[in-house]
């Protein structure tokens, strides 16, 4: 007779990874993402431990300052990453997995992108503007050859 052994815990540790199995395989088979709101999720400090080692830690890591500090970490598998949410204080607000090529976060959004590029404009107008005024006046003060 075999003997089951009950480890303590809720039990959500094996539903999770099966869960993230399911997402990583939508993700290779059709690009579709998915997040998975650890959040509300009842775990105890076992759980998220024995959570957090059965995912591992990937090669990239990456902290968004925005209001309060955002740590996204890649796990041991290429396409799940572990994000964590603090507030001002540290303290933890949210955390997600997020199975996709690049989290969410990490993406720059359109609005941005425009700011950043009015700004590039203008950087590169005050710095380039003094070598192209002295440019214009060298070429006016040299006399024209004539052929």
């Amino acid at each position: 007779m075999t003997r089951h052994v009950a480890r303590p815990g809720t039990g959500n540790v094996p539903l999770l990874l099966n869960e993230i199995r399911h997402a990583l395989t939508r993700l290779r088979d059709e690009g579709a993402p998915t997040t998975l709101d650890l959040t509300g999720i009842p775990m105890m400090p076992e759980d998220t431990h024995a959570f957090d080692a059965s995912l591992g830690q990937g090669e990239v890591r990456a902290v968004v300052d925005a209001g309060g500090e955002s740590e996204v970490q890649e796990t041991g598998f290429a396409g799940v990453w572990r994000i964590t949410h603090r507030n001002a204080d540290g303290a933890v607000l949210a955390r997600h997995i997020e199975v996709t090529h690049v989290p969410d976060i990490l993406k720059s959004q359109p609005v941005d992108i425009a700011a950043g590029l009015e700004r590039l404009a203008v950087r590169l107008a005050a710095d380039l503007a003094p070598d192209l005024v002295a440019d214009l006046t060298e070429d006016l003060d040299r006399p024209e050859e004539v052929s």
